[in-house]
């Protein structure tokens, strides 16, 4: 479309009016024709390129599934003392393979990352009247892993830079009651495990690792998931790694797992058969995965390297370049103990430098052909279940007495840097992934480019009277 159609095509509607006012004030500025003005406001879009779904699936996965098929055994566990309790030769190869990958003594499957943190929570035997203090930024499991056993989430704040649990406000939720700590590592990112770890070392607490987005990350020597007691990965459809779904929990201690794996398979039928004198927290469910699902988590292990070094040579890129051009976007912290497995990429967003508000800026992104969002979610203790305090019912379970005489606080305002950084953050979830390139990531730039270098258009555009729009 050249100029002098576009211009017609701009004329027509209610908005017409404020763009002409935004193309002639940039224009004293330079020289720019209207198909440079950002797609949001009547331009071209940098591409039209449509992003292909994440599939990391190929012939060896299909291989895998017949083999299974064709044996005829979908799963081979029995809810009973016998040598099938952990499972079939499938799902006991995956565990090796994910116990050796980690270096780490013992890892239990389970049907999916959610089962697997109920059940580290009920292994460390914690119950009413405990408190669990985690992460308000976070999928809501990391939480709920505590109602479920009856125990009190205690949400400490995060740190501004990285997204993760602040060392020092978790520090402050400490109580008599405390129990545990379950640490998140946000976005692929580790937690700042050491003074964690001092700390539930002197009040003798647990420390529980949800790593469901960060397989393979390091901290400092370690694995993220691999350093608490009990670690929890996710192989669901949207992680680096999957098999549809299903979770690994893993830990050094040997009571801990046979306690994972009692948990995870009708336990409270088998103390028996196990010697096991002890039954707190011991009922058992139907947290098993199939022979079908580790054939593929097997296969899909192989890949997690390669997969990663990927994703981070991606985010190098895109790090580096927005560094050098925009001052309104901060990319990824990184330290120098630490590694970053890019599950998503989180980047602050300065929207009094940038002159845009972020909803705009990430919309106008979006219509370049670029998937951006903006904002992460509300800080979990904004969920009703929370505000309300009862998670059954109307009883108030288990947030007051006869199950739990404490006093937490789920006010807005309790963790302040996890609400304002929220409201700051743009994110790109699905670009850093295989099989996107670095030019994809330069089409990233331009578009962020062109959005900035037309936000005089863009705002006559969003301030513009519409029929319908509030004001």
């Amino acid at each position: 479309m050249d100029v002098a159609h576009t211009s017609a095509a701009l004329e027509d509607g209610p908005r017409s009016y404020r763009l002409k006012e935004a193309i002639a004030a940039m224009n004293t500025v330079k020289t720019e024709t209207l198909t440079d003005l950002p797609a949001l406001a009547g331009g071209q879009p940098v591409t039209r390129k449509e992003f292909p779904p994440y599939n990391t699936i190929d012939d060896a996965e299909k291989r895998a599934v017949m083999e299974v098929l064709d044996s005829g055994v979908l799963s081979a566990y029995l809810g009973s003392p016998a040598p099938e309790f952990k499972g079939g030769p499938r799902v006991r190869s995956l565990e090796d393979a994910w116990a050796e990958q980690f270096g780490i003594k013992h890892a239990v499957s389970m049907n999916s990352a959610t089962s697997a943190l109920c059940a580290a929570v009920a292994a460390c035997q914690i119950g009413y009247g405990d408190e669990v203090i985690t992460s308000p930024l976070t999928m809501t499991a990391t939480a709920t892993a505590a109602l479920a056993n009856g125990a009190v989430p205690v949400f400490a704040d995060v740190e501004p830079d990285t997204l993760n649990l602040d060392p020092a406000s978790v520090a402050a939720c400490v109580t008599k009651r405390t129990r545990a700590i379950m640490v998140v590592h946000l976005a692929g990112y580790p937690v700042d495990m050491d003074p964690i770890m001092e700390l539930a070392a002197k009040h003798d607490l647990y420390v529980l690792e949800d790593a469901a987005q960060s397989p393979a990350a390091r901290y400092k020597s370690q694995y993220a998931g691999c350093i608490g007691h009990i670690g929890v990965f996710s192989l669901n459809c949207h992680k680096t790694i999957q098999c549809g779904e299903g979770g690994i929990a893993v830990t050094e201690d040997d009571d801990l797992a046979m306690r994972l794996c009692l948990i995870r398979n009708h336990g409270e039928a088998c103390l028996d058969g196990f010697d096991r004198p002890d039954a707190e927290n011991l009922i058992g469910y139907n947290l098993r995965m199939t022979e079908l699902e580790a054939a593929i988590a097997l296969c899909q292990l192989a890949k997690l390297e390669k997969l990663n070094e990927g994703r981070i040579e991606l985010a190098n890129y895109l790090s580096k370049r927005i560094t050098e051009e925009f001052d309104c976007l901060r990319p990824p912290n990184l330290a120098a103990d630490r590694s970053h497995v890019y599950y998503f990429y989180p980047v602050a967003y300065d929207a009094a430098r940038a002159g845009l508000p972020i909803d705009l800026f990430a919309h106008a992104v979006q219509a370049e052909g670029i998937p951006l969002l903006a904002r992460w979610n509300k800080p979990l203790y904004h969920l009703r279940i929370y505000q309300q305090r009862s998670a059954r019912g109307q009883t108030g379970w288990p947030f007051v007495p006869p199950w739990y005489d404490g006093s937490v606080s789920y006010d807005h305002g309790i963790c302040p840097v996890a609400e304002a950084v929220g409201e700051s953050l743009v994110f790109f979830e699905t670009l850093l992934r295989w099989p996107n390139t670095i030019e994809d990531m330069e089409l990233a730039v331009q578009a962020i480019r062109k959005v900035l270098d037309g936000r005089h258009a863009l705002l006559a555009v969003d301030d513009a009277p519409s029929e319908g729009k509030k004001s």
